[in-house]
């Protein structure tokens, strides 16, 4: 079986040899899109940009719900994503979600380059209610999306609560599961499949490939356009 990480490596390559420059992946929690991308970084000229990095630095923070539409600098963001286009490299932020006492924050900056940029988050190209729409400017920059998708979404909660159980064995900072739980629950409230997912792969407005995954988060078959 071709592993997930193989297949995104190819539609990366194939991306850059169309001239694509921003891409984003959007995949629900649990679904290993971070250890994905970093992966892809050691094995590509590819830069990576997570989402979360894009939240606001405190105190600003405070007044959101991080993770949910409205916690993230959409100006930085754009800036982010302009910059790269032009010159293939740009400055991002760099958010620690240990910081502030487990609220995270802000801690310098990376520095972005390569011959793409992949943005990875669990509500990239997201649309359909009104606090995504500000959102929209930033989807219409990327050349092209990839949906990871999950063999149904009540399985997310079960790999999201994997993921932290496999944080805390390596000694990482980790939610505990009912705040795991509250935090899955309170995104899909807030962004409902049917509402801001399904139309991604049913009317995309990008161009947009899809790889539909297995309940251990294996590939199903390949990468297809949509």
């Amino acid at each position: 079986m071709v592993s997930t990480l193989c297949l995104l490596e190819q539609w990366c390559l194939d991306r850059s040899a169309a001239g694509h420059k921003l891409l984003g992946l959007c995949a629900p929690p649990g679904s290993g899109k971070s250890w994905l991308a970093s992966q892809l970084q050691s094995r590509l000229d590819v830069a990576c940009l997570s989402l979360d990095d894009l939240y606001w630095p405190q105190p600003q923070l405070q007044q959101h719900q991080r993770g949910l539409p409205g916690s993230h600098d959409l100006p930085l963001l754009k800036q982010v994503l302009t910059n790269f286009r032009l010159n293939g490299t740009a400055f991002a932020p760099c958010f620690v979600k240990e910081l502030a006492a487990g609220a995270g924050d802000r801690l310098g900056e990376c520095l972005l380059e390569g011959d793409l940029l992949l943005l990875e988050g669990w509500c990239v190209g997201a649309r359909g209610v009104p606090a995504l729409q500000p959102y929209q400017a930033i989807w219409q920059q990327l050349d092209g999306l990839l949906l990871l998708r999950p063999p149904s979404f009540g399985r997310v909660m079960r790999w999201r609560l994997q993921a932290e159980a496999k944080q805390r064995r390596q000694g990482g900072g980790a939610l505990p599961a009912r705040l795991v739980a509250a935090m899955v629950r309170s995104f899909y409230q807030h962004l409902p499949v049917e509402q801001c997912f399904a139309p991604l792969w049913q009317q995309p407005q990008l161009p947009t490939w899809q790889l539909k995954l297995n309940y251990k988060r294996q590939p199903l078959g390949f990468i297809e356009a949509i």
